[in-house]
């Protein structure tokens, strides 16, 4: 009883740090695509989910991953 208890709680703790990886690394992802922007010359539409989007995508010359679109919106948000 006791040991599947434990193995449940381990379960969902893996689980949950997987899911925590996953943003991390959009985190990061989408930071240093920020770090390329020229902020001085560049506008940044912040407000924008489509725009943001669209200007992550051409830095990173692929899609964004369903993290990075979900962190995007995140941003849009706040």
């Amino acid at each position: 009883m006791i040991t599947k208890i434990l193995s449940d709680i381990e379960s969902d703790v893996e689980s949950k740090i997987y899911i925590e990886q996953k943003k991390l690394a959009a985190i990061r992802s989408i930071a240093k695509l920020l770090k390329q922007i020229d902020f001085s010359a560049e506008v940044v539409p912040y407000e924008n989910n489509g725009k943001l989007s669209h200007l992550l995508v051409s830095l990173k010359g692929m899609a964004l991953n369903e993290e990075e679109i979900k962190l995007i919106d995140t941003i849009v948000q706040n």
